[in-house]
């Protein structure tokens, strides 16, 4: 018997919680060009954020707000998110969902620049979780980055890790395909934890040793 994934998915998305403030930041992204995570996506992000319980975070790729809502859902109440894009007016849109959700702006410091360049000016080892949603064709620069600000027993969530079905085709070349299967290749040997899960486009969740 086949299994139907598509079906499976739609199934899921239903099933998983949303809320009003999720839905319009999900709705607003087609507006302003980018690509929102899904239910699915955010609920596991939410799990995985409670979790680690970060009292630090960042988050790579802040869109119109989806995964800074499922962030902050999951954060403890005295955290804090620093959250970074390339693209300010998406920021604009995400902090004032932010504010619907009555989520305090002193807790999500929003950064505008690109990932690799602001990584770089942050503190290493200072944050228990961070979380990427960019470009794949970044990631060879921003992934090694984001390990390095990790604290020990901290987790690294890449988002849109399997590409649809890319990356398990080999005859697909594309550059973004061959980015990430050089970026899998170069965690191999890594003393990383590693569980790459088959959600949506596909979330790669790294944890650093202790």
């Amino acid at each position: 018997m086949s299994r139907d994934y598509a079906s499976d998915a739609h199934f899921a998305g239903r099933f998983n919680a949303s809320d009003a403030v999720m839905d319009a930041a999900r709705t607003l992204a087609a507006e302003y060009h980018t690509a929102p995570i899904s239910r699915t996506s955010a609920a596991a992000l939410t799990l995985l954020t409670s979790l680690t319980s970060p009292a630090a975070a960042i988050e790579v790729g802040t869109g119109t707000g989806t995964s800074t809502l499922a962030i902050m859902k999951g954060m403890p109440r005295m955290g804090v998110l620093t959250s970074i894009d390339t693209d300010a007016d998406r920021q604009s849109v995400a902090r004032d969902l932010l504010d619907v959700a009555e989520i305090g702006r002193h807790r999500v410091r929003m950064i505008a620049g690109r990932g690799e360049d602001v990584l770089a000016r942050l503190a290493l080892g200072g944050y228990e979780l961070v979380f990427i949603d960019a470009d794949p064709l970044t990631y060879s620069r921003v992934v090694p980055l984001a390990i390095d600000r990790l604290a020990a027993g901290g987790l690294l969530v890449v988002n849109r890790t399997l590409l649809g079905g890319e990356i398990a085709n080999p005859a697909m070349r594309t550059p973004r395909a061959n980015a990430l299967r050089a970026m899998f290749s170069s965690l191999e040997d890594s003393p990383l934890e590693r569980l790459l899960l088959p959600i949506d486009d596909g979330l790669l969740v790294l944890r650093k040793p202790r």
